[in-house]
């Protein structure tokens, strides 16, 4: 059985694992995103409310950032378009460093995130290319799993410099960031498909969703309605999912201090990772058999017993296996979700498609701590987990409909 988890990951194209060993790396200095809730909450003394509207805008900065990252990639270079936009967003990171102390960091805080949103989908675009349907369901989790190992690292190591080296949590990712662009830098080489590509996927029966199309991407997308009711499905999940990053911390540092709940979160974190680590290569081979549709529904399922759980613990080790229970589904949305846009994408608009979905899907993590800030004015933190609870259900109910409708 070992090796079977193993051997669906051999003979993966050679780029792949480049790819793989960048995002390890740049993981492993994934330090300023999951401790955004606390940075601003500790150390620029930001309100719940005030939090909300900073990661809004973080997140309502990925409209324009993934547009015009997604049409310079698709009509000009892949692999330029992503270097350029991270080598920015990094500068910014470093920046931000040496003024942690400053409300000025929000600015480049601001700055960082534009171009890192800007190089989502044309990474995203890059791995649809390197791949076909025979192979991109292990390639997308192989990647997805590197990420994990990475990160099962950054955030433990940020809950121990949070305290009393808070620069180098901006420096640290900056850092490990431009030593992961570098390998793709050397070794990965442009990914734009050309004429010869158009071709070979318009002659392959099982691929006629993915040929090339002379349409603009509005008229592509007008006659794609699953497709655009997948993706506010997947918004809907994408808006639970935003309170790991909000809600959780904000529950850890009430139950537990600031110091130690700090620490408590960034063990949640790497414990999410060490799950993914474990256990993804066993769910890609149990569930690859499914359509992508199914395997998203049972991933919202998983979301909501894991999400609402939480709200009825106050003990640490209960956070621990509903942590286990709710990373269990995102590994199967995250090893199906590429899968199932790239399976749907035209050739010629790949990029900008990726972009479209990830401005769908952003728009509910955008959202989320917002709205959920404004609910807790009132509520407990209890109660706004019971309404996460709920919406992933309905998520998940609406794609076993979306299925039906497909088949």
């Amino acid at each position: 059985m070992f090796m079977q988890f193993l051997n669906q990951y051999k003979g993966l194209p050679g780029q792949v694992y480049i790819i793989l060993l960048a995002r390890i790396i740049s993981a492993m200095g994934m330090f300023v995103y999951p401790f955004l809730t606390l940075f601003l909450s500790t150390r620029m003394e930001f309100s719940e409310v005030r939090i909300g509207k900073f990661m809004l805008i973080v997140a309502l900065t990925y409209i324009p950032a993934a547009m015009i990252g997604g049409k310079i990639a698709d009509r000009f270079n892949r692999r330029i378009t992503y270097l350029t936009a991270m080598i920015l967003a990094d500068c910014a990171l470093l920046t931000a460093g040496f003024l942690y102390q400053s409300i000025l960091v929000v600015y480049f805080l601001l700055i960082s995130f534009f171009f890192m949103n800007m190089s989502m989908p044309v990474l995203a675009a890059m791995m649809m290319d390197l791949t076909s349907p025979t192979n991109r369901q292990e390639s997308f989790s192989l990647v997805y799993l590197g990420v994990n190992i990475g990160g099962a690292v950054g955030p433990m190591a940020a809950g121990f410099l949070f305290e009393n080296h808070t620069p180098w949590i901006f420096w640290g990712q900056g850092i490990l960031s431009l030593l992961a662009l570098c390998l793709i830098a050397l070794f990965v080489k442009d990914t734009l498909p050309d004429q010869t590509a158009y071709h070979r996927i318009k002659m392959d029966e099982t691929r006629f969703l993915e040929a090339a199309r002379n349409e603009s991407l509005l008229v592509i997308l007008a006659k794609s309605p699953i497709l655009i009711a997948f993706a506010i499905c997947a918004s809907a999940l994408s808006f639970s999912y935003a309170q790991v990053s909000f809600m959780l911390p904000l529950q850890m540092k009430d139950l537990f201090g600031i110091a130690a709940g700090a620490k408590y979160f960034g063990f949640l974190c790497s414990l999410n990772c060490i799950v993914v680590v474990l256990i993804t290569p066993f769910l890609v081979l149990l569930t690859k058999k499914n359509k992508p549709l199914t395997n998203l529904a049972i991933s919202g399922f998983l979301y909501m017993i894991g999400f609402g759980l939480y709200g009825v613990s106050d003990q640490l080790v209960l956070f621990y296996l509903f942590t286990v229970i709710w990373t269990t589904g995102e590994i199967i949305s995250a090893t199906n979700t590429g899968v199932y846009i790239a399976n749907n994408s035209p050739i010629s608009h790949r990029a900008r498609f990726q972009s479209i979905f990830d401005i769908i899907q952003g728009t509910g993590r955008a959202i989320g701590p917002l709205k959920m800030g404004y609910y807790l004015v009132d509520h407990s933190i209890n109660q706004a987990w019971a309404l996460i609870a709920l919406i992933c259900l309905t998520a998940s109910i609406s794609l076993i409909v979306l299925r039906k409708i497909e088949q």
